[in-house]
């Protein structure tokens, strides 16, 4: 008597649960990575672009002007943060983040068709508006899409995806300067990528618990977030949230790559362009590292590493190198881990505090008014840096002093380690 050969079980096709993840994840992944690599170009090439369009190459007169236009850029962000977060509450995460791809990549190429540092700042506040818009809303769809124990992984990697666009605004700059073309080039190049972004978002649907919400006719008002039971919540949100966001931008991402430029001296596009992708890569390092330990060691722990950390490596960097060297490539990539490690924290921390009713414009409010006392920030460490006699390094570690202030505020956050999204 033979034995009947087993016939193997046919192998099941993915599961549609299972490719509404990954498309959510993908398509805000891509948005966020994107809107890295719009920061990162804007970094790179705003030393030589104002010298171009100001006819000047006296750091003096420089430094103002990118604390202005870095003023403008980072109110658009906030600008877009509570429109769009509104406007993802009421008609949906993934619509809403069509329209604010298509703002920001729009108004990037126009920036490389400017004739004046007036049009350019103006250019770049329209295309923050998309970029401030598309983050708060790709953390809901996200997080709203996703299991609750994934949170604190996915959240690193969305933290993480902005500074892989810094790496990609490095290869771009890379490639410029061996074509020997200008910054204008630099800045037309971030236009194209947000065509696979919308590409994505097409095929992307929208989360179950908004669509419940939506369903259910819940209403909500913006001024729900200032009265109680969430008015709280709110103002302790944006204050940590601006602590992250002044010290990423005031201290780091906005001023080194021009004190690269004044150590080194004349044109130094590889050196500014080697500083970026060195800060890139350690800041894609620590903002997902970012996640992982706020989930591991808790909001508020994770939270005050961060401070010290970012103390600590800012303080090293800009007092301990004097001159343009590994030493300083290696410094900007540490301080780059805790700098911006509060980038994987802020996408787990904030969808935390705030219902699905009031999910997108919570967060986008209370990121993006930490957004708005960054502008004032700048423009406070570009007068700093004519204060200290055109010395970046001097300001910039100045402007780092105010992580003292996040060891404070963290006490007043509620914990949240161990809680489900609310309803």
């Amino acid at each position: 008597m033979t034995t009947p050969t087993a016939v193997p079980a046919p192998v099941a096709a993915p599961a549609p649960r299972s490719r509404v993840l990954w498309l959510a994840l993908l398509a805000a992944w891509l948005g966020w990575m994107f809107d890295g690599m719009e920061m990162g170009l804007y970094s790179l090439i705003i030393h030589p672009a104002l010298k171009d369009l100001l006819r000047t190459e006296d750091t003096k007169i420089i430094g103002p002007y990118v604390g202005i236009t870095l003023a403008m850029f980072l109110v658009g962000m906030s600008v877009g943060g509570v429109v769009f977060g509104r406007l993802g509450d009421r008609i949906g995460r993934v619509r809403s983040m069509i329209i604010t791809v298509m703002i920001y990549a729009v108004f990037t190429g126009l920036s490389g068709l400017t004739r004046n540092w007036q049009q350019l700042a103006v250019c770049r506040f329209l295309g923050a508006v998309g970029l401030g818009g598309e983050w708060g809303l790709g953390v809901a769809l996200v997080m709203e899409t996703w299991p609750n124990a994934s949170r604190p992984v996915l959240a690193g990697l969305i933290g993480g995806a902005a500074n892989v666009g810094f790496i990609a605004a490095a290869g771009v700059g890379y490639l410029i300067n061996a074509l020997g073309l200008s910054w204008r080039w630099v800045l037309i190049a971030g236009f194209t990528p947000a065509v696979l972004t919308l590409i994505v978002l097409l095929g992307v649907k929208e989360p179950e618990r908004w669509v419940k919400t939506h369903r259910q006719g819940s209403r909500s008002s913006l001024w729900d977030l200032f009265r109680p039971p969430l008015l709280g919540r709110t103002l302790i949100a944006s204050a940590l949230a601006a602590v992250a966001v002044l010290g990423m931008w005031g201290a780091f991402q906005a001023w080194l790559p021009s004190w690269v430029n004044v150590l080194v001296g004349g044109d130094a596009s590889y050196e500014r362009t080697t500083t970026l992708l060195c800060m890139a890569v350690g800041a894609t390092i620590g903002a997902f590292l970012g996640g992982v330990a706020a989930g591991w060691l808790g909001r508020r722990a994770s939270y005050i590493l961060f401070c010290l950390g970012s103390l600590a490596s800012v303080g090293i960097l800009y007092l301990g190198c004097t001159q343009y060297g590994p030493q300083l490539l290696f410094s900007a990539a540490i301080a780059g881990v805790f700098v911006t490690a509060f980038f994987g924290w802020l996408p787990l921390y904030l969808p935390e505090l705030f219902p699905t009713r009031l999910r997108a414009t919570g967060e986008g409010l209370c990121f993006n008014i930490g957004r708005v006392v960054s502008a004032g920030g700048v423009l406070v460490t570009g007068q700093m840096v004519s204060f200290f006699g055109g010395d970046y390094a001097k300001a910039s570690a100045a402007m780092g002093l105010i992580f003292l202030l996040g060891l404070i505020l963290i006490w007043f956050a509620p914990e949240t380690k161990g809680c489900d999204l609310p309803e």
